[in-house]
């Protein structure tokens, strides 16, 4: 049977779509892979130090419903010669096109020229496979990394140059700073034990010697040591004097109340007051035969001078104590 050919001729118009249906035909068919596969970008296998960072590239390529497990995705870890730094994942995991980028540092200098190795991954995906989905591994081999020491692995054998060296003697501090620091402390703790000492002891001795009764007590145990009546005289009217003084006015018999109320430290002894009040008044305007009879409350008197210290005395410890 004989062969017929058919010749079909196009116009000009009708080749330009041929063309372009040739041509989305060729495009559809590339960008749609039938498995997934993953291309490594690795760094320069040379040149390292300890210190030095490097970046590992992954681009996957997945088919049409495929996905990216990223539980798979390798996570940073500090340990080891070469440490996984940073993970930045590129695009989402059902992506056909993702990319994943690792960034890894150096953390040991071995003592000669080494190598070290990025570790080798294991990426998991899943596509699917009629009804059902089928996981698959895309495997990333291993990378080498010449790492180099820091310092020459022999060092040059000159003075003070070899492989072992004593140890550098230790600096002696300079005491001088210790020592100022002693010398203010003890100078601070000697100022602060002399204000205690001038707050809570002196000043108040000082205060208490100085003290109106007390300076009396004094007078009065001077003033009877004279021979005579002059020194007994004195002493009566220094002990006026020191209770004027203390009331800022002069107290009669009969003001003694009003001063004691003021007073409630001495009222302990306001009878032997109004007793000596009445002995004074006595020794000074009594007449002559009636100068030695006197009002003291203890039956067996003493005799007036000795009365006279003894009250003294009672005031300054009174006047100490209030």
């Amino acid at each position: 049977m004989p062969t017929s050919m058919v010749e079909v001729r196009l116009t000009l118009p009708g080749r330009g779509l041929l063309c372009m249906a040739c041509l989305w035909a060729t495009g559809a068919g590339a960008a749609a892979v039938e498995v997934a596969s993953v291309h490594s970008t690795d760094p320069p296998a040379y040149g390292y130090q300890v210190g030095d960072t490097v970046e590992r590239s992954l681009r996957l390529q997945l088919p049409p419903g495929g996905r990216l497990d990223a539980a798979s995705l390798p996570t940073p870890l500090r340990q080891g010669a070469i440490e996984l730094r940073r993970v930045e994942h590129e695009g989402a995991d059902v992506a056909a096109e993702q990319t994943v980028t690792l960034y890894y540092q150096i953390m040991r200098s071995p003592e000669v020229p080494s190598v070290f190795e990025l570790p080798t991954l294991r990426l998991r995906v899943t596509v699917p496979a009629g009804n059902s989905r089928r996981e698959a591994l895309l495997h990333v081999e291993s990378h080498p990394l010449l790492v180099s020491p820091i310092a020459p692995a022999q060092p040059p054998e000159r003075a003070g140059l070899g492989l072992l060296q004593p140890d550098l003697p230790p600096a002696v501090p300079s005491a001088a700073p210790i020592r100022w620091q002693m010398r203010a402390g003890l100078a601070t703790t000697v100022l602060g034990a002399l204000g205690l000492a001038w707050r809570f002891v002196l000043r108040p001795w000082l205060r208490r010697r100085q003290s109106p009764f007390a300076r009396a007590a004094r007078d009065v145990r001077r003033l009877l040591t004279q021979p005579g009546a002059q020194g007994l005289d004195e002493a009566l009217r220094r002990v006026h004097l020191a209770i004027a003084e203390d009331a800022g006015h002069v107290v009669h018999r009969a003001d003694l109340a009003a001063w004691l109320l003021r007073r409630p430290g001495l009222r302990a002894l306001q009878s032997d007051l109004q007793a000596f009040y009445l002995d004074s008044e006595r020794h000074f305007f009594a007449p002559p035969e009636d100068a030695e009879t006197m009002a003291w409350p203890d039956p067996v008197a003493p005799p007036l001078s000795r009365q006279v210290a003894e009250l003294a005395r009672a005031l300054a410890r009174c006047e100490a104590r209030a």
